[in-house]
């Protein structure tokens, strides 16, 4: 159904992305939302869940939830901070295979979507569409 709404179109067309990413992950027994949370751990090293929910611009209780199922699977490893209010996670090996192991799956999805993009782009539909999807996040998070 059609709306001249840019936050309902954004909201699906970020459903319709989830799924793409989904879908290309599932050979790895991975969602897009722990890729996700992986990613940010192997750039971070080992941070507080605070630390990453700032990285991955997510609220706190989003990390907890998410993060306890990369904590089951074995992704990830929790140790307690020299502040025992706070627990440090980082990769586990197995998380750090697993992450390897589901980049080409990854990159699949992300020409997938490149490719339908560029036909309404004009130039490097990566270019564009990261500076357009950057701006707005920095618009939204200026509120």
């Amino acid at each position: 159904m059609f709306t001249e709404c840019y936050c309902t179109q954004f909201r699906r067309s970020a459903n319709a992305l989830t799924s793409i990413y989904d879908e290309a992950l599932r050979p790895v027994g991975l969602k897009i939302t722990q890729l996700t949370l992986l990613r940010g751990l192997d750039r971070l090293g080992s941070a507080t869940y605070n630390e990453i929910a700032t990285e991955l611009s997510l609220d706190k209780t989003t990390i907890s939830r998410n993060i306890k199922l990369l904590i089951d699977a074995g992704w990830v490893e929790v140790s307690a901070d020299e502040d025992a209010r706070y627990k440090l996670a980082k990769l586990s090996p197995t998380g750090a295979r697993v992450l390897k192991e589901a980049e080409p799956h990854w990159r699949t999805a992300q020409i997938q979507v490149e490719k339908e993009l560029k036909k309404y782009l004009k130039g490097p539909a990566k270019d564009v569409l990261l500076q357009a999807l950057e701006t707005l996040q920095h618009v939204g998070g200026d509120r």
